[in-house]
């Protein structure tokens, strides 16, 4: 949970458990036998639940795979917002996206197999960067309105395409080599982008 989160209820703890049990066993199969041998009945199977409990959480089994979350962006979307006026946009996106990542470390084998399941089906990617794109999207509006400027001009643009790259560095290095820690990667990713490349 992240700091300041509300404790979910008992109701919403099973929903989330269901949730991550049907996208687990989707990327764990694709992973295993090849995205194209995977079937929502065959998730289910696996988990337990119906076909019909599967399309209350996912859309489309392409959607287990990609694992959209709603709700993360909601936060980060926030804490954006909120951030004190002190702060430069990059320090506010850093720290809004920092708290939304804190339970990586304990994900790491899940964010493995997604990056695996992206590396061999690259047919995903569209549908996963495009899901990305409308959050990308959000979140240029939200930076721009706290810079007091239109969400068409480069900067809201490009501090948050630089801050997404930053993360996604930082994830694919850190799902590759776990010789240092998801934290430390992120930090020092937004810390060379702050010092402008600088090795």
């Amino acid at each position: 949970m992240c700091p300041g989160q509300t404790p979910l209820g008992l109701r919403e703890r099973k929903k989330l458990a269901t949730r991550e049990a049907l996208a687990d066993a989707a990327l764990r199969m694709a992973a295993d036998h090849g995205m194209e041998q995977v079937t929502v009945e065959a998730v289910t199977a696996r988990v337990g639940v119906s076909v019909r409990t599967f399309f209350n959480y996912f859309p489309t089994l392409e959607d287990a795979f990609i694992r959209p979350d709603p709700e993360t962006h909601l936060r980060t979307l926030k804490a954006v917002r909120e951030a004190p006026a002190g702060l430069s946009t990059l320090e506010v996106m850093r720290e809004a996206i920092a708290r939304q990542l804190a339970h990586i470390e304990e994900d790491h084998d899940r964010w493995q197999l997604q990056v695996s399941v992206l590396e061999r089906n690259p047919s995903l990617l569209p549908r996963f960067l495009a899901a990305r794109g409308a959050d990308e999207k959000v979140l240029i509006e939200t930076v721009a309105a706290r810079e007091g400027c239109p969400p068409t001009a480069l900067y809201p643009r490009l501090v948050t395409h630089v801050a997404v790259a930053a993360v996604r560095a930082a994830v694919e290095t850190w799902a590759a080599d776990r010789t240092a820690s998801f934290q430390d990667l992120f930090r020092q990713a937004f810390d060379l982008i702050a010092t402008g490349l600088s090795r």
